[in-house]
């Protein structure tokens, strides 16, 4: 029997992939928003198995999705300098957030902003990698 090799039928898998993952997260909104009504501090927390996965869930699509969107896009390369301003203004926005949630913690409100700052400036990177065009 020959492996059936058709383009229709691999571009409607993944559009069964695309709603079999929007129906998951809908499911998992869902579930969020009810444990939210019953208590709001258990459900947005890092001990919750729903938000995790629903956390996981966003982040890989993100990730997975940069090379494709960042290599479709006709935009040229940004240069190291825009880069490190990008890191550095997204440092001082992430600490001040933190700092006006928790502002008796100053060192950890530093240390989120920097991790934020250190994720966002890695996708950066890494969809600059995609782009073809120099400046």
């Amino acid at each position: 029997m020959k492996k059936v090799v058709d383009e229709r039928l691999k571009l409607q898998l993944v559009k069964n992939f695309k709603i079999a993952f929007l129906v998951e997260n809908a499911v998992i909104i869902l579930m969020l928003i009810y444990q939210s009504f019953k208590n709001m501090d258990k459900a947005i927390s890092a001990s919750n198995p729903v938000w995790t996965a629903f956390i996981v869930g966003t982040m890989t699509l993100s990730l997975l999705s940069v090379n494709v969107t960042a290599s479709i896009e006709d935009k040229p390369k940004r240069s190291n300098l825009k880069l490190l301003s990008y890191f550095v203004l997204i440092f001082i926005i992430g600490s001040l957030f933190f700092m006006a949630i928790m502002p008796k913690h100053i060192l950890l409100d530093l240390l989120c902003g920097t991790v934020i700052a250190v994720i966002v400036s890695g996708l950066l990177i890494y969809e600059n990698h995609y782009r073809y065009r120099d400046n």
